[in-house]
Formats: structure tokens, C-alpha cells, sequence
């Protein structure tokens, strides 16, 4: 017993100094201390093995079979529009989930933030209630294929482009990350060459993207959402040890917990999660041509409403589910002390923890399906965003400034050998992003950096009057104005405020990036256009 509570202790010790790292509030990402992972020895196995390789080869014979029904650049890109609202609605799903739901928010659970992150879910019900009522209608009425080409009919092409290289920079870096994190978790468990793994993940995604255009990637999206659900319920059983209170265990260390009433602006708090959300989730909904995309794919606009729905009313249950494995996993090795636990800790690894447990607990075959729930949680973001990446470059700057109209073939080359650019692109950002740790609010600030302004701009698209094409613009580059001064400058003193130039403190906390950052697109622009000629036009 003494050596089990010393185990517990020591995991625990883990936890707070993964946490007191995380306390630093500015815009730079802590390394890890270096540990070697080459202890933590596992056997993965031949059925497995031959379980991934079903699942991969299955993707690769759905993006090809895809591909055979797809006709010109448009079909391509919406499938003619006519695919089902049911499989757009999983496709949409897949797209917002990705492997930083299943792999990342298991590790915040288990780790000192306890459920503070889940009040973020709910409030996802109202990005649904405006995206149906007042966003894709618009987007629908306008015939856009591209949602940045909606900028210029109400704004200018300016804004259209801004918004344009902003979703491509953030897609980058999103593809990336998404690969990277499967591929570490692979590659800790099993001993497999983590660049060797993301180059294979990174080659056979492209592929079948590639040939099978947006009805590949939805068709492939939809099996990937059922896979990623069907292997978090099966790793779930494995989790519950009957000698074990788990309740008593998970309340001691207040893993139920939720709500943070602070109110300081330097803290994770659920006020600014809450904040957080509304804005971020509504962005991802009206502003990311990876969403936007699937509502032109649908039938109709009643079925195209119907699909946001079944993204949103999915991921609710979903994201419950992967922070309830986190405290699962908590409870598990608090009474089941594991050093390997102890290393993933310590080298802050822990967002590889998850697919650790599935290796070293679960059955064979079964382990290779959750694995590949991985690998598709994945994969489904990946395809999403290498062909809507490929959509906005035709769309928004090779046939927006093509001094003549090619044949719609054309287009369509020129569309899959962007896919395949991507692709590559996904695998060089993949390698790059190796040493990062702490993969959730990694992703939160690559949000809030590459994004910073596009809800505030796609707002003034909205208004009943034309914007000053300077105004917007104006409102846009504000908005990096103030992120460059939340992130550098700005820093709260615990007894004289906010002071100028940076100082030792803790800054603003990443949360409100995006809040102000829109805020002040939006206000700023608004502000400017009063002072601008030629007002109040209504858009065309």
C-alpha cells in the first residue's frame, strides 16, 4: 500500500508541475523537459497491424470509387450538390472533431484542468440557432462557391483575399497538427518512426483525396465519424476496474469539476470559455471554407440546415465522452500506477496517453480499431482541409484573376494538383511541429492567430449597408494590432496593472484573443467607415 500512495504522489507531483508550466499565460509555447520515451515498451501486434491495414486500404478504395462519379472542377468541389444531408452532416462533424478531440481532451481531463473545458459544449447550440437562421441561408441565396467570394459581393475583393490567405494559414497549421498527433501517439506505443509514420498517414490521405474530390472526402468523413464512435465506446468498457470507486477516487480530486467563477482575464476561466466559444465556434461555422463547403454539397437549404444540426447535436455527446475518458483514465492510474504514465507526464507527452492505455489493455483487433478511430479522427480534417484549401485557390485566385474562362477539365487538374501540393504540405508542417506539446491550447492559439479578425470581417458582410472596401481592410489589420499587443506588450502587473512594455507577470489569456480581436475588427471598421466617403450603399 505504501508503494502505491508513493506512486500516486509522485504522479500527482507530475501533474502539478505540468500545470504550473501551463500558468504561464504569454504567447510562448514551453518546451518539454527532455525525456527518453524508449522505455515505455509495448507489443501492438500482427492483428492490429492487419486491423490499420483494412481500415487504410478501405479509405483508398472509397476515394477512388469517389472519384470515378466525379465531373469538372465543381463537381469536384460540391458534388453537384447532391449529397445527402445525413452524410454532409457527418462530414461536418468529422471536420470539427478531428484528432484533438479524441486524443487532447482526454489528456486536459486528466491533468489538473480537470471538466473546467467541457462548459464550453453546450453553448454550441447557439452557434447552430445563427448559423441555420441568418449564415447559410445568405451563403446559399449567393451561389458561392468559395464563402470568401460572399466578401467581395458585400465588401470588396480585398476583404475576399484577406480572409482567403488568413483560412489557408490557418488550414496549414491545422493539418499539421492534426497529423503530428496521431502519428506521436503511434509512434510512443508501438516504437514506430514517428516521420515514417506521418509520411505513410500523410501519403494515403492525400491519395484518396485527391482522386475522389469532396464526395470522397464526405463519404470517407462519415465511415471515420462512425469508426471514431464505435472505438471511444469500446476503450471506454476497458477503462472501469471493478475493485476500484471510481467516484470516490475521481470526487477526491475534484475531477467533476466545472465551473471557474474567476473573473481575471489572465485566467482560464468559464466566463472567457464560454466567450471563447460563442465567437470561435460561430467562426468556424460561417468563416471556414472546410464548413461552408458542405452546405453548397447538400440538396437544399432546409437540408443544408438539417446537416449543421446533426454536426452540432453529435459533437455535444461526443465531447462529454472524450473528457469523461480523461477522468476514466485518471481514476484508472491513480489506483493503478503505471511509470510509463509517470515519463508520458513528465516529457508532457500526455496527449499520447490515451492511445498507451488502448495498446497495453485492450484485446487484439480491438486496439488496431481504436487506433485507427485515431487515424481517422484525423483524416477526416486533413481531406476536409486539403480540397477546400484547393477550392479557395481556384476559386478566390486562379480563376477570380484568369484574364480568360478555361474549360471546367482545366480547372479540374489544376484542383487535384493543389490537393497534392497540400498533401505535402501537411507532411513537411507535420515534421515540423515534433517537439510541441500541450496539442489543445496549441491549437487554441493557432486559431486565434491565424484567424483573428475573419468573424469581425465576415460580419460587416451582413450589415444592411456597404462597408468602405479601406474601412474593412482598416478593421482587419486592427485587429492584429491589438492581438500583437495582448500577446507582447500588454502584461498585468499584480500591483500597478497593465504595463507597457513587456515585464514579468502574466499577460492576457489567450482565451480573449479572438473576443477582442473581432470586436475590434468589427468596431474599428465601423468606426472608420463614418469618417469615409461614399456610404451607405447597399451591397450588390
Amino acid at each position: 500500500m505504501r508503494e502505491k500512495d508513493t506512486a500516486e504522489a509522485d504522479l500527482q507531483a507530475f501533474f502539478r508541475l505540468r500545470v504550473s508550466r501551463q500558468a504561464h499565460k504569454g504567447a510562448s509555447i514551453l518546451m518539454p523537459e527532455k525525456i527518453d520515451l524508449s522505455a515505455i515498451q509495448t507489443e501492438f501486434g500482427a492483428g492490429n497491424y492487419v486491423v490499420l491495414a483494412t481500415y487504410f486500404l478501405a479509405m483508398l478504395i472509397i476515394g477512388i470509387r469517389a472519384g470515378r462519379q466525379t465531373r469538372g472542377a465543381a463537381g469536384y468541389f460540391t458534388g453537384e450538390g447532391k449529397i445527402h444531408h445525413v452524410l454532409v452532416g457527418l462530414s461536418l462533424l468529422g471536420t470539427y472533431l478531428s484528432a484533438l478531440t479524441m486524443m487532447a481532451l482526454p489528456a486536459m481531463s486528466f491533468g489538473k484542468a480537470d471538466m473546467t473545458w467541457s462548459i464550453q459544449i453546450p453553448f454550441l447550440l447557439i452557434t447552430a440557432v445563427v448559423i441555420t437562421r441568418f449564415v447559410l441561408p445568405r451563403y446559399r441565396e449567393a451561389g458561392c462557391l468559395s464563402v470568401y467570394e460572399f466578401l467581395e459581393q458585400q465588401i470588396h475583393v480585398s476583404s475576399r483575399l484577406l480572409a482567403s490567405v488568413a483560412f489557408i494559414a490557418l488550414s496549414i497549421g491545422r493539418m499539421g497538427l492534426v497529423l503530428y498527433l496521431p502519428a506521436l501517439s503511434f509512434s510512443i506505443v508501438t516504437g514506430f518512426d514517428l516521420m515514417t509514420t506521418l509520411v505513410v498517414m500523410g501519403i494515403i490521405v492525400t491519395f484518396y483525396t485527391v482522386l475522389g474530390g469532396i464526395r470522397g472526402v464526405i463519404w470517407t468523413d462519415a465511415i471515420q465519424v462512425v469508426i471514431f464512435i464505435v472505438g471511444a465506446l469500446v476503450s471506454l468498457v476497458y477503462m472501469f476496474d471493478a475493485d476500484v470507486n471510481f467516484l470516490a477516487i475521481a470526487n477526491a480530486h475534484h475531477k467533476f469539476r466545472v465551473f471557474n467563477w474567476d473573473t481575471r482575464i489572465t485566467e482560464v476561466t468559464t466566463l472567457w470559455l464560454v466567450l471563447e466559444t460563442v465567437f470561435q465556434t460561430i467562426r468556424i461555422y460561417a468563416t471556414q471554407q472546410d464548413m461552408t463547403q458542405r452546405y453548397i454539397a447538400a440538396e437544399s437549404t432546409e437540408k443544408a440546415n438539417r446537416s449543421v444540426w446533426i454536426s452540432i447535436l453529435g459533437y455535444i455527446p461526443l465531447g462529454y465522452l472524450f473528457y469523461f475518458i480523461g477522468v476514466a483514465l485518471f481514476v484508472y492510474y491513480t489506483a493503478n500506477p503505471d511509470p510509463n504514465v509517470e515519463l508520458l507526464a513528465r516529457a508532457e507527452k500526455l496527449d499520447s496517453l490515451y492511445g498507451y492505455f488502448v495498446v497495453t489493455h485492450m484485446p487484439q483487433g480491438l486496439a488496431g480499431l481504436v487506433i485507427a478511430a485515431f487515424f481517422a479522427a484525423s483524416m477526416s480534417t486533413i481531406s476536409s482541409s486539403m480540397n477546400s484549401c484547393s477550392a479557395v485557390c481556384v476559386e478566390d485566385f486562379y480563376r477570380r484573376f484568369s484574364r480568360s474562362e478555361k474549360p471546367d477539365d482545366h480547372y479540374l487538374r489544376v484542383a487535384k494538383s493543389l490537393s497534392l501540393v497540400w498533401g505535402l504540405l501537411t507532411v513537411v508542417m507535420g515534421i515540423l511541429l515534433m517537439e510541441i506539446t500541450r496539442a489543445q491550447v496549441v491549437w487554441s492559439k493557432t486559431m486565434s492567430i491565424s484567424t483573428c479578425g475573419m468573424l469581425g470581417l465576415m460580419a460587416l458582410a451582413f450589415l444592411p449597408r456597404r462597408i468602405h472596401p479601406a474601412a474593412a481592410v482598416t478593421g482587419f489589420v486592427s485587429s492584429y494590432v491589438a492581438l500583437f499587443v495582448m500577446m507582447y506588450c500588454l502584461r498585468l502587473n499584480p500591483t500597478v496593472g497593465f504595463v507597457f512594455p513587456i515585464e514579468k507577470g502574466t499577460g492576457v489569456n489567450f482565451l480573449l484573443w479572438p473576443v477582442v480581436g473581432n470586436l475590434v475588427c468589427f468596431f474599428v471598421a465601423l468606426g472608420v467607415d463614418t469618417l469615409l466617403p461614399n456610404r451607405g450603399a447597399e451591397p450588390e
